[in-house]
């Protein structure tokens, strides 16, 4: 009997017990991909490798994120709203004095407590940087090849900045002067594919792959651009053409955790940052039919392009539509670096774990969604002004308080280039209902996922109830962190001219 029950023992274990490896975990975050910039709603967009994924694994049809790239890369690494840790604002700058606060505690740094994970990170931060504190190599990851701003050049790697240039790349804390005219999205995948090879298959790995692309400046060579022969040569054509560049390079990834035996215990996540920027501002992002875009509380903004994909899914080849929030994968991460025990998760994060949701095809575990809350002016300057205003979802109901949108002309639907179908239909504009001196707009986006009907007027119940719950939600803002810039993170300071760490605190004099 003890021999039969020693067999056992072993045999749970090898299955998949509680001693089993923690799953390798791949996070690919893109930049700007809006929701009609993936072939599952786009059949124009040529990537067939992402599509593969996505549809062999569990696209999630009701995924948010934030409406710029920092409050989305902070809520990923924190799970937490960015209203409850100060970055609800925008996006952190080339010269500020501060980045992501150093008091929290990172989901590389819980992997490597939970999981003993080993974590890698290729792209881009854009969580701060003026001292070495800031980091990703000070904030859990054991290396980051990639740059530290918004956005670079994809083959000089130059960041612009109020007229300002400088080199922003960097192998762990050296400069990459050498890797100057190789492709960004290509470069990234070499760097990632390196970690690959060197990593011990039998420790747990987190591969953070955040590519720049498709953000601007929008360059790919005439390899990708030529297959959109249909499209006149700009910026939708170009953009579109680096999301194919970058499709290739999913493949390698997936090519090379094949190579290595570690696929079969892989879950790769596939998320966009914010909605895509439209043509009003002369990008090459596309959300149609949602309305708005990045930046803006319409669900443009913040309804983004993401799958799941994994051979530890239990099902898989569907779409799912519960509710997700990118904080969710901070969950879902610990959830899985710790065997699929829920007891490693904190308790004071918004993020939830949605492992047996996702892959089950379970009610999601999320019923509300805070978009954002900004109570206040972020500045004096009317250039940079960001005017109070507030959206919250609970059910299939939305609210949005004040002016959706920050800049004139972006609160509409825009079609895409390549198709001139409308599937909206008739559209009037539809104006804010006030009430009290304050807008309100109110949607069920479960009838109307594209906000064409504002129920404000005609809905006071549920108005009232929304509002209420609003209300609540703004009890537990945290006031946005200070902007103070400094001139002593000019990088021309520095040889060659580069955005380097180092220019905080500041000296009385710059270096």
């Amino acid at each position: 009997m003890d021999r039969l029950l020693l067999s056992i023992v072993v045999l749970v274990l090898l299955v998949g017990g509680n001693n089993a490896t923690p799953p390798h975990i791949v996070m690919i975050f893109v930049d700007d991909m809006g929701w009609n910039d993936v072939s599952w709603h786009n059949g124009y967009v040529i990537m067939p490798n992402i599509d593969r994924l996505a549809r062999s694994g569990v696209i999630l049809n009701q995924a948010y994120a934030q409406q710029v790239c920092t409050p989305s890369r902070a809520a990923l690494l924190t799970g937490k709203y960015p209203v409850h840790i100060g970055l609800q604002e925008d996006t952190i700058t080339a010269s500020q004095l501060n980045g992501l606060p150093l008091n929290l505690k990172l989901l590389p740094e819980y992997l490597k407590t939970v999981g003993n994970y080993k974590s890698y990170m290729v792209g881009k931060w854009h969580l701060g940087y003026c001292n070495d504190s800031y980091i990703p190599l000070s904030r859990g990851f054991d290396s980051h090849y990639g740059f530290y701003l918004s956005g670079i050049t994809y083959e000089s790697h130059e960041a612009e900045e109020k007229g300002l240039t400088g080199l922003d790349y960097r192998d762990d804390r050296v400069l990459n002067v050498a890797a100057t005219g190789k492709y960004a999205t290509t470069d990234f995948t070499d760097a990632a594919i390196a970690k690959i090879r060197a990593h011990d298959v039998n420790k747990p790995m987190f591969l953070y792959a955040a590519y720049n692309a498709p953000h601007s400046p929008f360059e790919a060579n005439s390899t990708y651009t030529d297959k959109y022969p249909g499209l006149p040569n700009g910026n939708r054509k170009t953009y579109l053409a680096m999301i194919s560049a970058l499709d290739d390079q999913v493949k390698r990834l997936e090519d090379e955790l094949i190579a290595r035996g570690m696929w079969s215990n892989t879950v790769l996540v596939f998320y966009s940052d914010n909605g895509g920027v439209a043509k009003q501002s002369g990008q090459g992002g596309n959300n149609y039919p949602l309305r708005g875009n990045k930046g803006s509380l319409w669900e443009g903004g913040y309804r983004v392009p993401a799958f799941v994909t994994s051979p530890l899914l239990s099902n898989s080849g569907y779409v799912y539509d519960g509710l997700v929030h990118i904080s969710d994968m901070f969950a879902t991460f610990i959830y899985l670096a710790g065997n699929n025990n829920a007891a490693n998760i904190p308790a004071s994060i918004d993020g939830k774990n949605m492992w047996e949701s996702i892959s089950q095809n379970l009610t999601s575990k999320r019923d509300s969604l805070v978009y954002n809350i900004i109570s206040k002016a972020k500045s004096a300057s009317a250039k940079n002004r960001v005017k109070p205003k507030a959206a919250m979802r609970f059910g299939d109901y939305k609210i949005i308080e004040g002016t959706p949108s920050t800049y004139v002309g972006l609160d509409s639907w825009v079609k895409p280039p390549e198709n001139s179908t409308d599937i909206i239909g008739s559209i009037t504009t539809h104006q804010a209902f006030v009430q009290s001196g304050t807008d309100y707009y109110l949607f069920n986006l479960k009838d109307d996922p594209n906000e064409t009907k504002n129920l404000a007027s005609t809905n006071a119940t549920i108005l009232s109830f929304m509002i209420k719950e609003l209300r609540i939600a703004k009890r537990q803002v945290v006031h946005a962190i200070a902007d103070d810039t400094t001139t002593c993170s000019d990088p021309n300071l520095n040889t060659p001219p580069s955005w380097s760490p180092g220019f905080c605190p500041v000296q009385a004099t710059c270096p």
